[in-house]
This record gives C-alpha cells, structure tokens and sequence, in this order.
C-alpha cells in the first residue's frame, strides 16, 4: 500500500527507527526521561512548550542518588561528567501564560546551573503562534517526542484518580488528572530528532550548539533504553 506521507511535501524527513515505544502519563514518562537523562554522556536537548526545574521526576518507589527534581538532576550530571552538554529551549512565552509558567526560568536553569548548561527562550515564530515542540534528545541516540513537556501540572499516573496525594505541583498545589504520550525512539530517527533540536537552537540562540560526535559502536552501553515496564511497546 502506498504511503500517504511524502518527504518535503507533507512530512519533513522519513528514516528508520530500530526500536519505537510508546511512553503513556506523565509518571511513566518522566521516569522514562529521567532514566535516560542519567545515562547521557555527551549532549542532552530539551525542547519544550513549557520547562519547569523545581518539577519531580520520580515520586514514589526506590531510586538512585541522583536529584528528582529536574534543575538539580541537570546541574548534578553537568558537573559529574566533563563532557555532557546540556541545552534547554523554551517558548518566549505570551503574558497571558504567565501564571502557569515558572518565574525566572532563565536564572534558574542557567545563572543558578553549571556552565555547561544552557538555556534560551524561543520567540523565534510568527505573531500569534509558539514554540509548541516537546523533545528531548539524549547523545543524538535516543530521543521523546509528543505531547508532554517537562512541567507542571503533567505528571499524573495512568489511573487518573480523582485525588491522588503526588499529583502537586512544585508549590504544592493539587491539579486534576492529566492524560498525554510521548513516543521514544533510537536509531536514524532519534538522530533526524537531534538534527531538528539543533537547527531549533541555532534559529533561537544565533549559535551552533558545541555538541561532540557520539560513537556508540565503540561503546554499545553509552546509551541504554528505559525499562520496558515504563513503556507501551
């Protein structure tokens, strides 16, 4: 059966993924980014519609040492390995969100992180529209894309309780249920992912991200793929 989809005029770039996943609720996915974010050794792109540091990635169960909450986890991994690279796109968001959105966004994933983190505000778009991506790309070997950006008010578990004592944002609040997917992948299209994370930056930032090449083949356990039970495959 022919494709509908066809390179350059309704789809951007077609490749080949090796392994594809679904990851479905925010728990299950910002476990499934938190673990790969932990493994990360040479680059990290975060692209997002709305970026929370003070957000927790885990909130039940047993973890690692590592920090839960997303700025503190990036700092730690920017100073625990020399060189990790961490950039951090943001939508320049309009004043009619700002309620939703974290105050200072700028001072506290930059100014408060290591030097090797940075971060940038994405206004770069036509009036009336935003920067409404959400992908994180890990070593240019493994990459998320969909609908949940690394906020608040996104985490919630597949069960959707009414109330649910964890389902808080960074301030303590509660918030109501919130259902969304993302989907992971390695491979070509994880690299077509870095590809896109980093021509997003160069447009925003007006400068080339310093990102290393990745040689996976001569060490295969540089980037490991979440756990299986986290994902819909």
């Amino acid at each position: 059966m022919r494709s509908v989809l066809e390179q350059g005029r309704n789809c951007w770039r077609q490749v080949q993924a090796d392994r594809v996943a679904f990851v479905v609720d925010g728990d299950n996915y910002f476990r499934a980014v938190r673990e790969a974010l932990c493994n990360a050794r040479r680059s990290i792109f975060i692209i997002g519609w709305d970026i929370h540091s003070e957000i927790r990635l885990i909130r039940n169960g047993k973890h690692d040492d590592y920090p839960e909450k997303l700025g503190a986890l990036l700092d730690c991994l920017a100073r625990e390995r020399h060189e990790l690279n961490i950039y951090i796109l943001d939508w320049d968001f309009a004043m009619i969100y700002a309620m939703e959105r974290e105050f200072f966004p700028h001072y506290k994933l930059q100014w408060k992180s290591h030097d090797r983190v940075y971060f940038c505000l994405d206004g770069n778009h036509p009036v009336g529209a935003s920067q409404h991506q959400k992908i994180v790309v890990v070593d240019n070997k493994l990459a998320f894309s969909g609908g949940l950006d690394l906020s608040k008010w996104r985490w919630d578990t597949s069960e959707h309780s009414v109330e649910n004592d964890q389902r808080v944002d960074p301030d303590g609040k509660p918030y109501p249920p919130f259902h969304d997917v993302q989907i992971l992948v390695d491979g070509e299209a994880a690299e077509a992912l870095g590809d896109l994370a980093r021509e997003r930056w160069r447009i925003a930032d007006g400068k080339d991200p310093d990102v290393p090449p990745t040689d996976t083949e001569s060490d295969p356990d540089r980037v490991k793929t979440p756990n299986s039970d986290q994902l819909a495959l």
